[in-house]
C-alpha cells in the first residue's frame, strides 16, 4: 500500500472559469480560458514556468469534476445509479431513476442531458461522462499545445508534462469513442471562427490516432513517481490503457463503419497486437517495484482500504486518488437498505440489488474438486438450486453478494443482525411501502463488495462509515490479464496458442485469476470464449465495466430479450417459529433462519429493451443538425 498526496495540487490556486463542454465541435464558442474575476490570470500566467502549467493540468485529478468518481451519487447525471444498472448486474430497487430511461431503450428523446448517454451538462452537478471527457480534452490540448510556451523548463518536466497531456488525451477520447463510435480527431485548440464541421472518422481510424498519443504517453512517462506523486498515469498505466483499448478495437461492434451495425467477429490481426500490448504490460508489472497480483487472503482489501493516508493498492493501475467526502451519503443510496440505514428518504430506502443473472455467473465445485459453470452438470448446481443454491461456490461471490438470511453486522450491544430480503421479510415488506421503493421489487440480494458491516448508521453510527474508504479504479491488474486472455484467444482461437511476441497463452492469463481467485485451473470441456466473459463478469462485477463488454461483444440483444430478461431470487423461510406478522418487523432482522426454498422470479420492474441501433449512443439531434458532416449513428 502507498501513503500519499501530491504536492503541487493544492500549491497552484488556478480558479479557471470552465466552458464545461466542447459542444461537439460547436456547442461553445467562447475561448479555452476565461478569465477568472477571482485571480485575474491570463494564459501568460498558465504558461509561465513548469509549476504553472502543471498546476492547470492538476484540475483533472483534484476532484470529481472530471474524472468520475464512480461510487459517487449527484455527480454524473447518476443520481443514485452507475452503469451496473444498464446491464444485467444490478436492479435499481428504487422507483425513479435516471438508469429507467436509458433502459427504455429510446435514447433520442430529451437525451441530450441524460445519465450515461448525455453528451451535455446539466448544472454543477450533473456532467454527464461525455460532457467530462471533452472537458478533460480541452485541458489537455492547452498543455500539448502550449507547452514550448514554457520558459525555463527541464526536458525531464517536459516529458512528464507530456506524457501525462498525452495518456489522459487518450483516455478521454476513448471514453467518448466507446459510447459514440468513431468521431473525428481531436488534435488542436479550435478559435471562435474555425470550421468545427469535421467528418466522422471510423472506429478503427479513431483508435489508430489514439495510439499514437499512447505511444507517446509510454515514451515520455516515468516507469513510476514518487511516493507523493502516486496516482499519476505513469507508463505502467499507459502500457494497460493501449492493451485495452486494442482489445475494445478488436471487438465485434468496433469492426462496423459508421453506416453499420452487424456482428462481424473479432478482428484478429487487432486482437494479436492487443496481445502483445498486454504482454508487454504484464511484463512490466510482474517486474515492477509497487505493482502486483495480490493474492487470495488479500481479496477483500482490493476495493476496502482503511480510512487513513491511504489512496491506492498495489492492483491499481489507473484510478483517482480523490475520493468523496461524505462517506454515509453515497454508501447508503447505493447499497443499502433498512435496517442498515436510518434513512427513510431518497438515499435511504431504495439501494441497487445485484441480480440473479449476476448470482449465476459465479461457478461452482464439482464433486471432483473443479469448479464448473452451473449450467454444467459436473458443477452439481441443479441438485442444490431449490435448497442450497449458494454452497460451494466460488469464493468470490462472498466477496461481492449478500443473501437472504445472511449475517451482517452487530449492534453496539454485539446482537447479530441477519439479512431479511426473504419473501415476507421486514425489507420486503419495508420496500413495498415506502414511498421512494414501492413501485420497485427486490432481488433479494444485497451488494457486499463496496460495504463493510460496521458501515451503518442504527448499528454502529456515524462512526462506522468511517473505517474504510473507497476509490475509482479504472484499470487494475487482474484486467490486463484477462484483457490478455481474450485478445490472445481471438486472435488465434486457440486457448494454448501463444501470439507472436508473447510468453503467456490465453489459457495461462485466465488461470493466473482464476487461481488467486481459489477455483483453480479452468478444467476440460469448458468452451474458453464463455469462460473468459464469464471470468470476466465475475471479477470485476460492479466495477463499470459490464456494460462496455456486453455491447463490445454485440450480446446485449441475446442477454436482454424476452419480456423480463432480469431475475431475482424469491426465498422462503422455512423450518421455524415465527409467525407471518413477526417477520414484516424490525426485530426480524435478529432472527437467524437458516432454511429456505428457493424460487427464481423475474424483476418485472427492471426494464431492458435493447435494439440494434442500441449499440451505439446517439449523438444529439440538434447538432447533427447543424453540420452537415456529423453523421449521426445508425437507426437513430
Amino acid at each position: 500500500m502507498r501513503h500519499f498526496k501530491f504536492t503541487d495540487m493544492r500549491r497552484h490556486k488556478l480558479n479557471w472559469i470552465w466552458i464545461i463542454l466542447l459542444g461537439l465541435f460547436v456547442g461553445s464558442c467562447e475561448d479555452y480560458l476565461d478569465r477568472s474575476p477571482d485571480d485575474g490570470l491570463s494564459e501568460d500566467d498558465v504558461y509561465k514556468d513548469y509549476s504553472s502549467l502543471l498546476g492547470f493540468m492538476d484540475r483533472i485529478f483534484q476532484n470529481g469534476d472530471i474524472l468520475i468518481f464512480t461510487h459517487g451519487i449527484n455527480s454524473y447525471s447518476n443520481t443514485y445509479v452507475t452503469v451496473g444498472n444498464l446491464s444485467d448486474e444490478y436492479a435499481s430497487v428504487r422507483d425513479n431513476d435516471p438508469s429507467k430511461f436509458v433502459n427504455a431503450g429510446n435514447w433520442l428523446e430529451n437525451a441530450s442531458t441524460r445519465f450515461e448517454i448525455g453528451s451535455k451538462s446539466d448544472g454543477a452537478n450533473f456532467k454527464s461522462a461525455i460532457s467530462r471527457a471533452y472537458t478533460g480534452l480541452r485541458i489537455v490540448n492547452r498543455v500539448i499545445s502550449g507547452v514550448d510556451q514554457v520558459k525555463s523548463i527541464t526536458d525531464d518536466q517536459r516529458r512528464k508534462l507530456l506524457g501525462q497531456a498525452h495518456f489522459l488525451r487518450a483516455y478521454f477520447y476513448f471514453e467518448i469513442i466507446k459510447r459514440y463510435g468513431g468521431m473525428p480527431i481531436f488534435d488542436q485548440l479550435w478559435g471562435a471562427s474555425d470550421d468545427f464541421d469535421f467528418p466522422r472518422k471510423t472506429y478503427q481510424e479513431s483508435n489508430a490516432w489514439m495510439q499514437t498519443d499512447l505511444d507517446k504517453a509510454i515514451e515520455y512517462l516515468p516507469i513510476s513517481w514518487p511516493d507523493e506523486e502516486h496516482g499519476r498515469p505513469d507508463r505502467v498505466s499507459a502500457m494497460a490503457l493501449k492493451a485495452m483499448t486494442q482489445l475494445y478495437a478488436a471487438s465485434p461492434l468496433m469492426q462496423n463503419d459508421l453506416n453499420s451495425i452487424e456482428n462481424k467477429g473479432y478482428g484478429k490481426d487487432m486482437a494479436a497486437e492487443a496481445a502483445r500490448s498486454a504482454q508487454k504490460a504484464i511484463n512490466a508489472i510482474e517486474s515492477h517495484e509497487y505493482y502486483r497480483l495480490m493474492n487470495h487472503d488479500e481479496y477483500r482489501s482490493i476495493q476496502l482500504m482503511p480510512n487513513s493516508n491511504q489512496y491506492a493498492q498495489p492492483e491499481y493501475l489507473w484510478f483517482l486518488r480523490w475520493h468523496h467526502g461524505n462517506w454515509s451519503a453515497f454508501v447508503r443510496a447505493q447499497w443499502l437498505t433498512q435496517p442498515y440505514d436510518n434513512k427513510t428518504g431518497a438515499e435511504g430506502t431504495p439501494y441497487n440489488a445485484p441480480t440473479q443473472n449476476a448470482v449465476d455467473m459465479y461457478e461452482r465445485k464439482g464433486a471432483d474438486g473443479n469448479y464448473y459453470p452451473i449450467t454444467d452438470p459436473r458443477s452439481g448446481y441443479d441438485a442444490v438450486k431449490t435448497t442450497n443454491p449458494y454452497s460451494d461456490r466460488d469464493p468470490r461471490f462472498t466477496n461481492n453478494i449478500l443473501v437472504p438470511g445472511e449475517q451482517w453486522g452487530k449492534n453496539l450491544q454485539g446482537v447479530p443482525y441477519y439479512l431479511t430480503t426473504y419473501s415476507g421479510g421486514y425489507s420486503e415488506n419495508f420496500i413495498s411501502t415506502n414511498q421512494f421503493t414501492r413501485g420497485s421489487q427486490q432481488t433479494g440480494y444485497m451488494c457486499k463488495k463496496f460495504i463493510w458491516p460496521e458501515a451503518s448508521v442504527p448499528l454502529f453510527g456515524e462512526a462506522g462509515f468511517q473505517l474504510y474508504r473507497l476509490v475509482a479504479v479504472y484499470i487494475r491488474v487482474s484486467q490486463v490479464y484477462l484483457d490478455m486472455a481474450e485478445a490472445s484467444y481471438e486472435a488465434t482461437g486457440d486457448p494454448d496458442a501463444v501470439v507472436t511476441g508473447c510468453t503467456m497463452s490465453a489459457r495461462q492469463a485466465l488461470n493466473k485469476i482464476r487461481v488467486r481467485a481459489g477455483i483453480g485451473e479452468l478444467p476440460d470441456g469448458v468452451d474458453f470464449r464463455e469462460a473468459y466473459r464469464r471470468e470476466r463478469g465475475v471479477e470485476l462485477m460492479f466495477e463499470g465495466h459490464r456494460w462496455y463488454d456486453i455491447r463490445r461483444w454485440m450480446i446485449a440483444e441475446d442477454l436482454f430479450k424476452g419480456e423480463y430478461p432480469i431475475m431475482g431470487v424469491k426465498a422462503t423461510p422455512i423450518n421455524h417459529s415465527y409467525t407471518a406478522d413477526q417477520l414484516k418487523v424490525e426485530k426480524a432482522c435478529t432472527y437467524k433462519l437458516t432454511d429456505f426454498t428457493y424460487e427464481y422470479v423475474p424483476v418485472r420492474t427492471a426494464v431492458r429493451t435493447f435494439n440494434k441501433r442500441n449499440y451505439w449512443y446517439p449523438l444529439p439531434m440538434d447538432e447533427v443538425a447543424a453540420l452537415d458532416n456529423l453523421q449521426q449513428n445508425p437507426g437513430w
